[in-house]
């Protein structure tokens, strides 16, 4: 299966459905329409009365003749009814996800899955330098836990490279060429048999083997787990993006899942980045050690990994209300982990994890208002003013929204400081990446 079906781009296919393989002649006529923003829809048309309204999976043969399995629980009784001389039923149904390759069970298991997730090439190499990166047959690294086993492999494509060096490098000193076609016509007499590729693609993605086979909705929870943590590690939205699975006898199938992301969430996506300018990236960190951590730690932390796949960089008052409440309770989570009493429940936290420069931030925002009880105060009163109705909330009108929106990102990253400490990720790494994130105060403001 050369090609690709991406969890960013849009695609759509006419073909006939059935829900059962075995029985084809009860069938319909439908269109499957996927963008990410909208997910995956089934735009069907039902004329046979024998067709049931309600199923959990949908099998088919596309236009491109593909057979696919299109799952959730589908009810026609929904969409709009027809009654003539024929009882038509139309609409469109959303699904979870789209299997495109073969008819998939719901028992049915899979051996392993090759996946790549948007942005992993520049965290793992600039994509500027691919040229200088040897491609390696065998996996770049191996990373094992209890139960699962995850290698970084090279994708490349190649090119049969011809026998003159002209046609695919370049000089502007003709002897230089033909210095380089003699030597090819000299490789060619000593090794007739052999061939010579140019690699013209090179690409990077995981392949990720549990202990036992799993189902596609299986394989497809643990890859949000895994991209969930990089979207951490990168401060943007990622998500599976190419997803394949495969049985033991080498056959795949292709899964699309359907995500349904805001348009902000996609553009945050799809936005570039850069190897050697951000914080944490492979040669920074052991990410060995990280990923079988965060498989430990992920339920505890699963908020904040949502908060980050789904991130749209635009906050109202409420949403900036709502991220100090949530990150302030994280904070006193925190201090109980870090031993720390009720007096000390915000502050400790901020001062253990916390570089110069973000605990400047919320001096900052805080220092017009003296309090007795200090930083700590100052943060709690502003906590219980924004989460108890009824209560006289003086701090609440001195603030700007910027300033809810410049505490909540603070907040934030001492929480995510606190993942990477779990992670193993070192303090200095840690201040690297805050400082990073940190939001910008201009200081004549």
């Amino acid at each position: 299966m050369n090609k690709k079906y991406s969890t960013f781009e849009s695609f759509e296919f006419y073909g006939e459905f059935f829900a059962d393989p075995n029985n084809q002649k009860v069938k319909f006529p439908g269109k499957v329409n996927y963008s990410t923003q909208n997910g995956l829809q089934l735009n069907y048309n039902i004329s046979c009365p024998d067709v049931s309204d309600r199923c959990e999976r949908i099998f088919g043969i596309l236009d491109s003749g593909q057979k696919c399995t299109l799952v959730t629980s589908f009810d026609f009784s929904t969409g709009t009814h027809r009654l003539g001389s024929i009882h038509i039923r139309n609409g469109i149904h959303g699904f979870y996800y789209f299997l495109i390759g073969d008819y998939v069970f719901e028992e049915d298991e899979f051996e392993y899955c090759h996946f790549t997730f948007n942005g992993m090439q520049e965290f793992f190499h600039p994509q500027g330098r691919m040229s200088n990166l040897k491609f390696s047959p065998q996996p770049i690294q191996e990373i094992r836990g209890d139960d699962w086993r995850i290698n970084v492999e090279h994708n490349a494509k190649f090119q049969y490279a011809g026998l003159n060096a002209a046609n695919f490098l370049h000089s502007d000193n003709e002897e230089v060429l033909k210095e380089l076609n003699d030597l090819f016509a000299e490789f060619h007499i000593k090794h007739p048999k052999e061939y010579l590729n140019i690699r013209n693609e090179l690409k990077f993605h995981f392949n990720y083997k549990k202990e036992h086979q799993q189902t596609p909705s299986d394989f497809i929870s643990d890859t949000i787990k895994i991209s969930s943590l990089f979207s951490i590690l990168l401060n943007k939205p990622v998500f599976p993006d190419e997803l394949v699975l495969y049985k033991n006898n080498g056959k795949s199938i292709h899964v699309v899942n359907s995500l349904c992301l805001q348009s902000r969430t996609v553009e945050l996506s799809k936005s570039e980045i850069s190897h050697l300018l951000l914080p944490i990236n492979f040669n920074k960190i052991d990410l060995p050690t990280a990923l079988t951590k965060w498989f430990e730690v992920y339920e505890y932390f699963k908020v904040i990994a949502v908060s980050h796949q789904h991130e749209t960089n635009f906050r109202t008052l409420h949403t900036a209300y709502s991220d100090i409440i949530l990150y302030g309770t994280n904070l006193e989570a925190i201090n109980s982990e870090l031993g720390g009493d009720s007096s000390v429940k915000y502050t400790k936290p901020i001062e253990y994890y916390g570089s110069e420069q973000l605990i400047s931030i919320l001096d900052e925002i805080f220092s017009p208002y003296p309090n007795k009880h200090g930083l700590g105060g100052n943060i709690s009163n502003l906590r219980n003013e924004l989460a108890h109705v009824g209560r006289p909330k003086p701090m609440m009108g001195k603030l700007s929204i910027e300033d809810y929106m410049d505490i909540g990102q603070v907040f934030k990253l001492v929480v995510v400081s606190h993942l990477f400490q779990k992670l193993e990720i070192p303090m200095s790494l840690i201040h690297e990446y805050q400082e990073r994130y940190l939001p910008y105060r201009d200081e004549n403001s």
